[in-house]
């Protein structure tokens, strides 16, 4: 059922017991969105747990409380929890944490592809972040926003719009960032330890930049994370693909990552082109200018079905 705000203030009052979660392969709304709404529902007296199903990514380690997202295994639920998915469009996308789902779902999302599983939405596909529906809510409900919720939800939003720089980027989006920074976030903090990068992370860097491949007349550009470059990177590979999509003349960027013998995990930008659209004839979806799916097929015969498709779609 699709929420008004104080629909979802009022769910989120009526539990004692609330599980946040968000997807796997966490970027920074997803971590900021569960960290800040974990704040206000601990100021408001609830027992929220906060888990995902997923390493985190160091450069998020700033952020108060961090520590305290826990791993499904840690945790016992039953079905007077209510179950609170946030950036995320199907409780698949929340790995093994579905297991612990037993009772009501609310999704909070910003993703046009969302399947609209929950009990109560609340869906905003013209926001740039749901950092940026929270803060929306937050300030509709005239909810204290402490220094670290404002910090947590400025890197939300500002990493889901590029620091401002993409064109999801509103005067709504604007507007809460200022609300945010009013509220005691600290920009210059966030940016130094996200653009922080560790002589490792530098090394990485450069062996990514070799396997850039240009396709389509150099109107598209991908990469390709085989078991060898992820000896660099590691696993949180997310922020490589700005890169690829940074080339000059480049309206559309992937990278197709290995996940095991049968399955790949793809990412989509563009400039122009619905990748929303790509992602979905592989079962996946997203944003019109950022989405992503998994296919089960081997890496490069993964890639060439990627390249054929986005071809297709200019």
């Amino acid at each position: 059922m699709n929420c008004s705000s104080q629909e979802v203030c009022r769910v989120l009052q009526q539990y004692d017991h609330i599980l946040l979660t968000a997807h796997v392969s966490p970027d920074g709304d997803a971590i900021g969105s569960l960290l800040a709404l974990g704040y206000w529902l601990t100021q408001e007296g609830r027992q929220a747990v906060m888990v995902i199903d997923d390493d985190i990514d160091d450069k998020f380690s700033f952020l108060e409380g961090i520590d305290q997202i826990r791993k499904p295994a840690d945790i016992v639920t039953d079905a007077s929890w209510l179950t609170v998915i946030l950036d995320a469009t199907s409780p698949n996308r929340t790995g093994g944490v579905t297991d612990l789902i037993k009772g009501k779902i609310l999704n909070i999302d910003h993703h046009i592809s969302n399947d609209h599983f929950a009990d109560w939405e609340y869906i905003r596909p013209d926001f740039a972040a749901t950092g940026e529906i929270l803060t929306d809510l937050f300030t509709g409900w005239k909810a204290s926003i402490s220094p670290a919720m404002a910090d947590a939800l400025y890197m939300a939003v500002a990493t889901d719009c590029g620091f401002f720089k993409f064109s999801n980027t509103t005067g709504n989006t604007l507007r809460m960032a200022a609300v945010l920074v009013d509220c005691g976030a600290r920009p210059n903090c966030i940016s130094e330890h996200l653009e922080a990068q560790s002589m490792v992370k530098l090394h990485a860097l450069s062996e990514v930049l070799r396997h850039i491949e240009l396709f389509d007349d150099k109107h598209v550009a991908g990469i390709t994370f085989t078991p060898e470059v992820l000896k660099y990177t590691g696993e949180h590979t997310g922020s490589y693909i700005d890169y690829a999509r940074n080339v000059k003349g480049v309206d559309v960027a992937f990278t197709v990552k290995y996940i095991s013998a049968q399955e790949t995990r793809v990412s989509l930008r563009s400039k122009t082109v619905d990748v929303n659209a790509i992602a979905a004839v592989f079962g996946g979806g997203g944003h019109v200018r950022a989405a992503g799916c998994t296919i089960y097929e081997p890496l490069l015969t993964a890639k060439k079905m990627v390249v054929k498709e986005i071809i297709g779609h200019k």
